[in-house]
């Protein structure tokens, strides 16, 4: 995305309509009502977010948004995630191990109308141990049975993953896209570029827990955010195709608004406006189609936007 191509006066440009591309219809975790479901959509219009990826819950609410938000705004949702059975991710699916289960569990989420196949393969950043992430993730073998039967039910397979090894077997055993990806490897970057590999960092959502921690959690808190910002820089340096995601609706991470947190974290990391544009944008083509915002060029650190169109129509702001 050159943005350039977008700028309609000196200190306006027109852009497409942003993609939160990791996302769950929750709140707090759980899951919300049908008026709290407008209101967030009503929330992510107010931002300029039209499209959004919902990666799972366990009560599959992404699925209902997809039919209660049509017209409104595009939902794609991995309806449940599938996570290795007495690990990491109760909440987000359905547990499976071995083939036959994995199997049956991969053809039920298709069967439901998922979009994409969300896999949990790892734990989570660990604050007590350092470079530690906690139990979670399949092996490299049975990953490879779940993108087996991710293509024969046509379902992209995103991968949920931390550490240097999740990500790298995520990456060997066919991942289209690794989300958050923390302790991530120059060699992982590498291999994701070549592969053509998505990446969504989902930085915000860790840093957000700062305030709740003690001081020696803290500083170490700072440090990996330091580094995922260098890695975030580094593959954007190589061609990495990046992804803003904001993992909303975990606790303390808001809908709407924690996207310009993040987007305003890969301004930290180095990135120009036109890089971060191409992470946070649906297709350039979609201006064509009247679908854009008005947006000053200050607007991650203003939060501002001029005006939103949709079908060439102004709609908002």
């Amino acid at each position: 995305m050159h943005m350039a191509s977008y700028a309609i006066h000196r200190d306006l440009l027109k852009i497409p309509h942003f993609r939160d591309s990791h996302m769950h219809f929750t709140k707090e975790g759980r899951p919300v009502s049908n008026l709290e479901l407008l209101k967030i959509a009503h929330r992510y219009r107010q931002y300029g977010i039209f499209e959004v990826h919902d990666m799972g819950h366990k009560s599959a609410p992404g699925l209902g948004a997809k039919k209660a938000l049509a017209g409104e705004m595009r939902v794609r949702s991995a309806g449940w995630a599938i996570f290795r059975k007495a690990a990491y991710g109760v909440f987000l699916g359905k547990g499976a191990s071995g083939k036959e289960e994995i199997k049956k569990t991969i053809e039920e989420i298709s069967e439901a109308g998922a979009d994409f196949l969300k896999v949990v393969n790892s734990g989570i950043v660990s604050l007590r141990d350092e470079g530690a992430v906690t139990e979670g993730g399949f092996s490299r073998e049975e990953l490879k049975i779940i993108h087996g039967e991710a293509l024969e039910h046509n379902l992209e397979m995103r991968c949920h993953a931390n550490s240097e090894m999740a990500i790298g077997d995520a990456i060997s055993a066919g991942a289209s896209s690794i989300e958050h990806g923390f302790f991530m490897s120059k060699e992982n970057i590498v291999a994701m570029a070549e592969k053509g590999i998505s990446w969504t960092p989902t930085v915000y959502a860790l840093q957000s827990l700062a305030p709740t921690l003690q001081y020696d959690e803290r500083r170490y808190l700072d440090a990996v955010i330091d580094r995922h910002l260098s890695s975030i820089h580094y593959a954007s340096s190589i061609g990495c195709r990046l992804r803003i995601g904001t993992d909303s609706g975990s606790k303390g991470v808001d809908h709407g608004s924690s996207f310009f947190d993040e987007l305003a974290l890969f301004s930290k990391a180095g990135l120009t406006l036109a890089q971060i544009l191409s992470s946070a944008c649906v297709a350039a083509e979609e201006v064509e189609r009247g679908n854009f915002l008005l947006v000053k060029k200050d607007f991650i650190t203003t939060r501002e936007i001029g005006a939103v169109y949709q079908r060439g129509q102004r709609i908002g702001l």
